[in-house]
């Protein structure tokens, strides 16, 4: 998938789901220009794309659950090979390749400290070419939000009408 395969309107619609996922497609439509069933058609292709998904937050920490945050150095291995065997373990929400002292940040969801224990011993571990990890527990989430401003801001890069649009780039 091209980055430019979505443009302002997409953005529009997406910056809407930030701000409230329930809104109404025609509720959307109306702040983006467009009808009901071209929201839901945008909406349906952006879903299919891989680009969007709308889902509710909880907030673990308040739920009972321990959360933390593993930075993983790979050594001896390929770093999709080692983010491959995170991605398909339980408890494993979030694994995304890094630049800086680390190669992989990883975000986990337990039980309980004894849960955590288990998995950083007998499962990450065992994965070959982990070298080093680090772990930070989540003993209050401040503040968690997918809303920022900078999605607002143009892009710096152009964008192209959609497909169907008819207009030529």
């Amino acid at each position: 998938m091209q980055p430019e395969a979505v443009d302002v309107i997409d953005r529009k619609i997406i910056d809407q789901l930030r701000i409230d996922g329930r809104r109404s497609f025609g509720e959307i439509g109306r702040y983006v220009g467009l009808s009901e069933a071209s929201v839901r058609a945008r909406y349906r292709r952006l879903l299919g794309l891989g680009i969007v998904q709308v889902v509710g937050m909880p907030n673990a920490t308040r739920m009972g659950f321990l959360e933390a945050h593993l930075s993983i150095r790979v050594r001896g291995a390929t770093l999709a090979s080692v983010a491959d065997a995170l991605s398909e373990m339980p408890g494993v929400k979030f694994v995304g390749a890094a630049i800086g002292s680390f190669d992989l940040t990883v975000d986990v969801r337990f039980d309980d400290n004894a849960h955590l224990a288990e998995f950083l011993s007998e499962k990450v571990r065992r994965i070959p070419g982990v070298d080093v990890v680090e772990t930070a527990t989540v003993l209050e989430i401040i503040k968690e939000t997918y809303v920022w401003a900078g999605f607002r801001e143009p892009v710096d890069r152009p964008t192209r009408p959609h497909p169907t649009s008819g207009a030529v780039s």
